[in-house]
């Protein structure tokens, strides 16, 4: 998880910085409850993910790693993701996310920069969640 930095505020409102590094895209992604998105890693691109609505059980390890983290990311959270981390993305409920990525989101982009693996399933992941909260 990344702290996010309030950089003003006054009588009129709040700014509150969620990246403060370079990106070349800003994307709004829904997702309905009990789904599952990621299950790869990326080579050289990162993210940022903002839990705007909902949250996110958030699996992720590196590529050499038999080590699975998991973090539980709510609403108004901020998670960064390197270059060469597997993660995985549960929602328990319907979430919207701000996304942030160093690469642009073509699909010729993405698709060169992404490694698929089969990291968290429909048939394992209440028993990754439920494992994970024994050890935290």
């Amino acid at each position: 998880k990344v702290k996010t930095k309030l950089r003003n505020k006054d009588f009129r409102g709040s700014i509150l910085s969620i990246c403060d590094i370079p990106c070349k895209n800003v994307s709004i992604i829904n997702c309905n409850k009990n789904s599952i998105r990621s299950n790869h890693f990326h080579k050289k691109d990162y993210h940022i993910m903002y839990v705007l609505k909902g949250e996110i059980d958030y699996f992720f390890k590196k590529r050499n790693s038999k080590k699975i983290n998991y973090i539980k990311v709510k609403k108004n959270e901020l998670i960064f993701t390197p270059p060469n981390e597997i993660h995985t993305t549960f929602f328990p409920k319907n979430s919207t996310l701000i996304v942030s990525s160093k690469n642009p989101r073509d699909k010729s982009t993405y698709e060169n920069d992404t490694t698929r693996v089969e990291f968290i399933t429909k048939s394992n992941v209440k028993k990754m969640i439920k494992n994970a909260r024994k050890k935290n």
